[in-house]
């Protein structure tokens, strides 16, 4: 009997451990990571990301021959049209992308962020990433 008591009191303590511990990586803030993938069909794969306050979206280069880049910033862009930031957010460019590379960028303020790849925005490379409040 004693041993089964200590035994459960061994678990609980294990669970209450785990629970704080995968609390503790929450309130820290990391969020999941989100993919969209660039290939040489000059698009971004989804178009449109939705993720929570938090998340980072991890722009990766599929492509064998084209440089991409991923732009929210209205200075950066062609068409200052064709990009736009929340209110509170800071823009992000992250500059030149070469096949088999990555641009990673987490996001703390909710809001509808477009942007372009600069070098194939007239060709209508385009995206959004949509940042929601955790449900």
């Amino acid at each position: 009997m004693r041993h089964s008591m200590l035994q459960a009191i061994c678990i609980a303590t294990l669970i209450v451990f785990f629970m704080a511990a995968t609390r503790s990586a929450a309130a820290d803030g990391q969020g999941k990571v989100t993919v969209v993938t660039m290939t040489d069909d000059d698009v971004f794969k989804p178009e449109t990301v939705t993720i929570n306050i938090g998340d980072t979206v991890r722009w990766e280069n599929k492509g064998t021959k084209d440089a991409h880049t991923v732009t929210d910033d209205a200075k950066a862009a062609g068409d200052a049209k064709e990009v736009a930031v929340p209110t509170g957010a800071t823009a992000f460019n992250s500059g030149e992308i070469k096949p088999g590379k990555t641009f990673e960028q987490r996001f703390t303020v909710a809001g509808t962020y477009r942007y372009v790849c600069k070098p194939h925005e007239e060709m209508g490379m385009k995206g959004q990433v949509v940042v929601e409040q955790p449900k």
